[in-house]
């Protein structure tokens, strides 16, 4: 796939859509226990870089979500170039538990009372590139038949959104779906990443469990906090 302009160095592009309300604004601080627990729908679906995207505010920034079983761990990556696009900002959050079996969870309020561990990294050019070839490579940009795909929080998946044009792209790796160990873009965040604690390893593919099984499970468990986000086009919904 040829590679469109994105802030000067090269990502993707989508035809245009209708933005969601935005209850995570860009001042909103995503490590803020408070913010995540009253927003996190909102920002998983970058309501906050559609905003800015749209209004031309957001070229070249890209946000990668890793849902390594919600309960468990959460960990996202920022990219943000600075002025002259010759560097950018790689910013890493990890949230994991915090007694969370004691939260009474909402489904409009899914995060509870995490905490969170964050890292600031300056990377070149050539480091960034390396993220968006690599996405690329695994599809982002590219992908089809996505529409109806589930994302449920006690299982892995990955949601990937960058702004290019001033439009948004989505992609999604959903265990069960995809083959999550054999994506190629985490292992080079991860080394981009001053995060020392390693990503929680999917299922291997033929361990993973499928969409039926998933969609079931959360049926029977319907008490036990367990939500989803559903590939709707270019949004999660």
């Amino acid at each position: 796939m040829k590679r469109a302009s994105l802030a000067g160095v090269g990502v993707f592009t989508l035809a245009a859509v209708g933005l969601a309300g935005c209850a995570f604004t860009e001042n909103s601080d995503v490590s803020n226990p408070l913010v995540r627990k009253s927003a996190w729908f909102s920002y998983l679906n970058a309501d906050d870089l559609r905003t800015a995207c749209s209004a031309g505010d957001a070229e070249g920034r890209i946000r990668i979500i890793y849902n390594a079983d919600y309960y468990k761990e959460v960990r996202v990556f920022e990219l943000e170039p600075k002025a002259g696009n010759q560097q950018f900002d790689l910013t890493t959050r990890v949230f994991g538990p915090a007694q969370v079996s004691e939260i009474n969870v909402e489904i409009n309020a899914p995060l509870g009372v995490f905490g969170g561990e964050q890292s600031v990294d300056v990377i070149g050019r050539d480091d960034y590139l390396a993220v968006t070839d690599a996405l690329q490579k695994d599809g982002f940009g590219t992908q089809q038949g996505r529409d109806g795909v589930r994302l449920y929080s006690d299982d892995f998946y990955w949601v990937a959104l960058g702004c290019s044009s001033g439009y948004v792209t989505l992609g999604t790796w959903m265990s069960g779906v995809d083959d999550l160990r054999a994506l190629g873009f985490p292992a080079v965040l991860t080394n981009l990443s001053s995060i020392e604690t390693k990503l929680p390893e999917p299922p291997a593919k033929d361990k993973a469990r499928s969409q039926s099984a998933a969609q079931l499970q959360t049926i029977q468990n319907s008490e036990s906090g367990t939500f989803y986000r559903t590939v709707r086009g270019n949004m999660l919904r």
